[in-house]
This record gives structure tokens, C-alpha cells and sequence, in this order.
């Protein structure tokens, strides 16, 4: 079964990201812990950071949102890393569209 997709926003200061960005995944534990929290309801599949805009912007399969926010109150406390928002969105890929574009210019 396919499961919608959403982009989750989370505000995150420059030097928070830019320190996040410099760190190998072995050792984010914050992400590391997160992904090992995800459930069949809910995956984290890949983020954007945007320092210059303080945002972090997170794509998640999930159920619904109230899964994704199970998993950020999951652990202790919560993971500590604020939600600014969660939309359920659809993905359009450039490569889809690529031999659409071929066709129309082509005599």
C-alpha cells in the first residue's frame, strides 16, 4: 500500500544546521535516533537544510501526520526539535517531464 507523502518544516538556527551538516550520519545521534524510531506507519525519508532561512525541510511517508508526530514525542521528552508545520504533498520529478519536453521540440 502507498502511503501519502508530507514535508514536515522544523525551524533550526544557522549554526545549529551548518554544525548538523558537518557532522558524518554515524554520528548524528538526533538523526540517527529518529530514523530508528520510525514505525511502518511513519519513515523519515530524506531532509533539506536551509540555513540562510533557519529551516529544516523533512519528507516523510507516513499514514497521516498524527504519526509523524508520535515519533518526535516518542522518545523522552520528545526529540526536542520543534514542528513549524506538516503538509501532505506530492513530489513532481523533472525526469518525468523530460520526454514530454523532448517531443515538443522535435520537428
Amino acid at each position: 500500500m502507498k502511503m501519502p507523502k508530507y514535508i514536515v518544516i522544523h525551524p533550526i538556527r544557522k549554526r545549529t544546521l551548518e554544525g548538523m551538516l558537518k557532522l558524518p550520519s554515524e554520528k548524528n545521534v538526533l538523526l540517527r535516533n529518529l530514523k530508528s524510531d520510525c514505525t511502518d506507519d511513519a519513515d523519515w525519508l530524506r531532509s533539506w537544510a536551509v540555513p540562510e532561512q533557519e529551516k529544516l525541510y523533512c519528507e516523510w511517508n507516513a499514514k497521516d501526520l498524527e504519526s509523524i508526530r508520535k515519533i518526535f514525542e516518542k522518545s523522552e521528552g520528545g526529540t526536542g526539535i520543534e514542528i513549524e508545520a506538516i503538509y501532505e504533498m506530492q513530489i513532481l520529478e523533472g525526469e518525468d517531464f523530460k520526454e514530454k519536453v523532448i517531443e515538443a521540440i522535435q520537428p
